[in-house]
């Protein structure tokens, strides 16, 4: 559908958890936000959105990204502008991003928790305790949603503070090999999954893909780490310095929620071990 007009193709590669949209039939979809390095463009439900990303962008696991960095990029839209997605490309007015091949995201895989030295790790602060007491709810198979309540949209920006705690915090669940974690993530999820649309669309696509262990290649590497009681601080400092706060923010949820399933975990040992 190039109306017999040359158009300029960008080869990117694509995300599988966005390949439906991508690869279904043309849509007209709306920006949600432009950036040098990237462009955030709606699909539909509040949860599913794009990034389109340059090569030195941040790799988000909801990614189609580009070979080229931002420099060589023009997206030549802004907020609230739309493009068109479908039959595996994005238009944008100055050329058509093409979906060339898939890659798949960094995910964390379970594995048996062995506690550490929290090396080059920060005191997690008020979300860290948040998150700790919402992991301990969770552990203990209470009620989450005073805890999802009060941390689910709380802060300013795309990814607000507390979405990104929870983020951690579903990424460290998830990282633990054992009966009493695995119950908990699937209490905390299910609870964000019904307030999805209490946050930011960005931001709710970003926890459901954390929900399913999916995060920006650092992020995994790290809580990998800590889960099995390594910290690099060259990891640490990396993580912290993601977004204005996010790194942080995300690091204080992984920490908080750590430390509750360490204190669960001490009353069942068995859920720690390796199976055979």
């Amino acid at each position: 559908m190039d109306d017999g007009l040359d158009v300029t193709l960008l080869p990117a590669s694509m995300s599988p958890l966005l390949a439906a949209e991508v690869a279904d039939a043309p849509r007209r979809r709306r920006v949600v936000a432009a950036f040098p390095t990237c462009l955030y463009v709606e699909l539909g439900a509040h949860e599913r959105v794009l990034a389109l990303l340059a090569s030195d962008a941040l790799a988000l696991p909801i990614g189609l990204r580009l070979a080229l960095p931002a420099a060589e990029v023009d997206w030549g839209l802004e907020a609230g502008a739309h493009v068109v997605v479908g039959q595996g490309r994005v238009r944008l007015p100055r050329a058509d991003v093409v979906a060339a091949r898939l890659q798949h995201p960094p995910r964390v895989r379970p594995a048996q928790r062995r506690p550490g030295p929290p090396t080059g790790l920060r005191e997690p602060g008020v979300l860290g305790d948040l998150a700790h007491e919402l992991a301990t709810a969770a552990l203990a198979g209470r009620s989450v949603d005073p805890g999802v309540r009060g941390l689910l949209g709380a802060g300013r920006g795309l990814t607000p503070s507390g979405d990104d705690a929870i983020c951690g915090l579903l990424l460290a669940l998830g990282a633990v090999d054992a009966p009493r974690a695995r119950r908990a993530h699937a209490a905390v999820l299910a609870e964000v999954r019904a307030r999805l649309t209490a946050t930011t669309s960005l931001s709710a696509a970003l926890l459901v893909a954390a929900g399913a262990g999916y995060a920006v290649p650092d992020v995994v590497r790290l809580v990998t780490g800590l889960v099995s009681g390594v910290a690099a601080p060259e990891l640490v400092d990396r993580v912290l310095a993601i977004g204005h706060s996010s790194g942080r923010d995300l690091l204080s949820g992984v920490t908080g929620t750590l430390r509750a399933l360490d204190a669960s975990l001490e009353t069942t040992p068995q859920e720690g071990a390796c199976r055979g």
